[in-house]
């Protein structure tokens, strides 16, 4: 675009819907059979994947949000004509922004349909699938790359599959940060030294990586199952393992993301891992390459939180790392406001300084996915600006 923005509000973690004939267009002739395809399903839409059951198209997708779709109650599906001209083109999308006062987005695929994808045990199908989408939303955001701001999907059926994908992604295709639903060598834990080629090749290229709610070869990244209040969710279990196999020590600049979860809950999870470790290190379940760094402090300088409605966390910024904290609208999604999510991410907001605000809204986002105008990314002090949560 021919005017440099200015960024005041940008979503770290909306949506977009796949278009009806991505798989039809885009996979090789001998895979169309097997690829996953829209059809009018109980009064709506669905895909239908395999042999699975029908995944439908979530109703928000006529709305962009939840509390539009309460002033409907009649609608219970929707089908692909009815949804939002903004989840498929991407001038629409601009439109949906400026209505929204969001100046960017960072844009995740929509996780019920990739949740059946992973489930099928066809992995020439899959990273066809993974493939097509990625060449998608790479052309979708250069309609405006310093607002649309795209992530790849990492195919998990082998770790060469993942890093050539993710070096594909980062350079032919632009995309600016990737998202992982489960392990690329099918471990069901983080750390696992198959995967170490993955995590090396991501550490060369520096882009963060996002995990939606979970992550595993059967996890649910849909975002109709958060976690439950007091909680962690299912992403968080990758987190400490990564920690513990020394991959944070062994690659500086892999940057991960939880993506949906919001982040009050992880206070106590934060606290609790150190007082663990503090206690039962001499147990030796695992030793820390830095002897005198805690857990947590690996954690809260390597890990973003998406916030949305959470107040504590941004209460409890301090503890947490304000560095570490980055706004999400999640529209088109049960959690959005849209169109007035800017009056929401102003009232979560509300009692941090205006700098400190600026930054929770939008400075930290542009920072970590390095956009016009914050291409030096954090410093690294402001990296580390936390407290210590145990004392020893």
């Amino acid at each position: 675009m021919a005017d440099k923005i200015t960024y005041n509000l940008i979503s770290a973690d909306s949506h977009i819907l796949e278009p009806a004939d991505l798989f039809e267009k885009r996979l090789p002739a001998k895979l169309r059979g097997r690829a996953p395809k829209l059809k009018p399903y109980d009064g709506g839409s669905a895909w239908f994947v395999g042999d699975l059951d029908p995944v439908p198209l979530p109703p928000t997708m006529r709305t962009g949000s939840g509390y539009r779709l309460s002033l409907m109650p009649d609608v219970s599906a929707v089908s692909y004509e009815d949804v939002l001209p903004a989840l498929l083109d991407p001038g629409e999308r601009l439109k949906a922004q400026a209505a929204d006062s969001v100046d960017a987005e960072i844009l995740y695929p929509t996780p019920v349909l990739w949740d059946a994808i992973k489930l099928l045990d066809d992995d020439e199908l899959k990273l066809a699938c993974v493939k097509a989408y990625n060449d998608w939303i790479s052309g979708f955001c250069a309609f405006a790359p310093d607002r649309l701001i795209g992530l790849g999907k990492i195919p998990t059926t082998s770790v060469a599959d993942a890093v050539t994908e993710v070096r594909r992604c980062a350079g032919d295709l632009k995309l600016r940060g990737f998202v992982l639903d489960a392990f690329p060598s099918g471990a069901k834990t983080a750390g696992s030294p198959e995967d170490e080629p993955f995590w090396e090749a991501v550490n060369e290229i520096g882009l963060p990586v996002s995990m939606h709610i979970g992550v595993g070869p059967t996890a649910n990244t849909s975002p109709e199952t958060g976690p439950a209040p007091g909680m962690r969710p299912q992403m968080a279990q990758i987190v400490l393992p990564l920690v513990a196999s020394g991959v944070f020590d062994r690659y500086p600049n892999v940057r991960i993301v939880l993506a949906h979860a919001d982040a009050g809950w992880s206070m106590h999870w934060l606290e609790y891992t150190d007082m663990y470790f503090l206690r039962h290190r001499h147990l030796n379940h695992y030793t820390l390459q830095n002897q005198d760094a805690l857990p947590s402090e690996y954690i809260r300088s390597r890990v973003w939180f998406t916030f949305h409605h959470d107040r504590t966390a941004v209460w409890n910024r301090h503890n947490i790392g304000p560095a570490h904290l980055i706004w999400a609208s999640h529209f088109p999604y049960e959690d959005s406001n849209w169109p007035d999510n800017r009056q929401q991410s102003a009232r979560v907001t509300a009692e941090a300084p205006a700098d400190v605000r600026a930054n929770l809204v939008a400075g930290n986002v542009a920072r970590l996915y390095r956009l016009p105008g914050y291409e030096q990314g954090f410093d690294e002090v402001a990296l580390k600006e936390f407290v210590p949560l145990v004392h020893y």
